[in-house]
C-alpha cells in the first residue's frame, strides 16, 4: 500500500495502540485523500507521516492494574487535600475572612430589618410579617439564615439581569384576527 495513492489505506494498515490517536489520522488521511494532486496534499501527507511516526514512538505501555491495596487515585488526591488543609493555615484564614464578612453582612441585613416599622401599617402588612419572621429565624437558626440572605442577595443581583432581557415570544393561539359583521339594513 503506497501513502501517495490511498492514505485512508494506509492509516486502517497502521497497528492500533490508541483508538483516538487512530481517528485522528483516519480524519487527516480523509482529508489529504480529498485534495488534489499538489502542494497541499503533499503537506498532508507529510504531517500524517509525522503523525502516524509520533504515536508509534511515543504509544505508552499498556497500564499495569492496580493492586487491590494500593489506594484510588481519588482517594490518594483526597489525601493529599486534607493533609494540605490540615497544614496551611492559608485556607484556615481564607475561611475565617468569609465567616467575619458573612455575619457582618447578616448583621447589617437584620439592621435594616429591625428598623422601626410603622405601627399604622397593621398586624398582618408584608413589611410587618417579613420583620418578625426575620427576627425569629435569627433566634431559632442563624446559620440558614445566612444562607436565606445570600441566595436573596444573589436573586437580587440577578432581577436587573432578568429585566433586561427581551421576552421571549409564547407559544400559543394564533393573533385574532377580527371579523367584521356586514352592516344590516333597517326596515
Amino acid at each position: 500500500m503506497d501513502l501517495r495513492d490511498d492514505p485512508v489505506a494506509w492509516v486502517a494498515a497502521l497497528p492500533v495502540a490508541d483508538p483516538v490517536q487512530h481517528r485522528v489520522l483516519e480524519g487527516l488521511a480523509r482529508r489529504a485523500a480529498a485534495q488534489p494532486a499538489g502542494s497541499l496534499r503533499e503537506r498532508l501527507l507529510a504531517r500524517l507521516v509525522q503523525r502516524a511516526q509520533g504515536t508509534q514512538q511515543a504509544s505508552p505501555p499498556p497500564a499495569a492494574p492496580r493492586p487491590a491495596s494500593a489506594p484510588s487515585p481519588l482517594a490518594a488526591l483526597l489525601t493529599r487535600l486534607v493533609a494540605a488543609h490540615a497544614a496551611g493555615p492559608g485556607l484556615r484564614q481564607v475561611q475565617a475572612h468569609d465567616r467575619t464578612w458573612q455575619a457582618l453582612r447578616v448583621a447589617r441585613r437584620m439592621a435594616e430589618v429591625s428598623a422601626p416599622v410603622p405601627e399604622h401599617l397593621g398586624p398582618l402588612n408584608n413589611q410587618v410579617l417579613a420583620s418578625r419572621a426575620l427576627q425569629q429565624l435569627q433566634g431559632l437558626s442563624p446559620g440558614y439564615l445566612q444562607r436565606l440572605l445570600t441566595q436573596l442577595d444573589t436573586l437580587a443581583a440577578l432581577a436587573p439581569v432578568q429585566a433586561a432581557e427581551p421576552p421571549a415570544d409564547k407559544p400559543g393561539r394564533a393573533p385574532r384576527v377580527a371579523i367584521r359583521k356586514a352592516p344590516t339594513r333597517r326596515r
